[in-house]
């Protein structure tokens, strides 16, 4: 077997490595899209994440990108969503009344401070990951994340006139360092 051959087989093998990682993480791709939307329907963040995961792997196929590893290719996967639902969500339609106060919340920011906000919180990246997602600086992922935190601290006060007693505690829990 030649060098070339061989490269060739490990790249396969790392390419459906890839594909089975990102198979595996739908469901958690599918709860950004619903969140980023704020509480868009299921059909529609399905399509978000459909779409988003055909043109990675299209990218992957024809190596305009190729990520290293499966957190690399994550991150891959995270980016394109969040950038098709930036020309989609860019202003959040109001959440129906069977949302949760929590939808309400987020569909009051800002698109890009929704994305960070979820980003470090709900699906965990570090800073420099979540910032390298939304396409931001780190110093400007800080300050959106404040002003997401605040905003949605603030809305949570405000929404019925008093801090209702699950939102100190969502707040706390909105606020993961890492």
């Amino acid at each position: 077997m030649t060098n070339e051959a061989a490269f060739a087989g490990r790249l396969m093998s790392n390419y459906e490595d890839i594909l089975s990682e990102l198979s595996e993480a739908t469901p958690f791709f599918r709860r950004y899209a619903r969140a980023l939307g704020a509480g868009v329907g299921l059909v529609v963040a399905d399509g978000l994440v459909h779409s988003a995961l055909q043109g990675l792997g299209a990218r992957l196929r024809a190596r305009e990108v190729t990520p290293s590893d499966r957190e690399m290719a994550r991150i891959e996967a995270y980016k394109a969503i969040t950038s098709l639902a930036a020309h989609k969500y860019q202003v959040a339609s109001a959440p129906g009344p069977r949302h949760p106060p929590i939808v309400h919340g987020l569909a009051a920011l800002d698109f890009t401070d929704r994305a960070v906000l979820l980003l470090v919180s709900l699906e965990g990246f570090g800073y420099a990951a979540a910032a390298d997602i939304a396409g931001i600086s780190r110093e400007t992922l800080f300050l959106r994340l404040q002003r997401a935190r605040a905003a949605l601290e603030n809305w949570s006060a405000n929404s019925s006139g008093v801090v209702q007693v699950g939102a100190a505690r969502s707040s706390a829990h909105l606020r993961v360092i890492k």
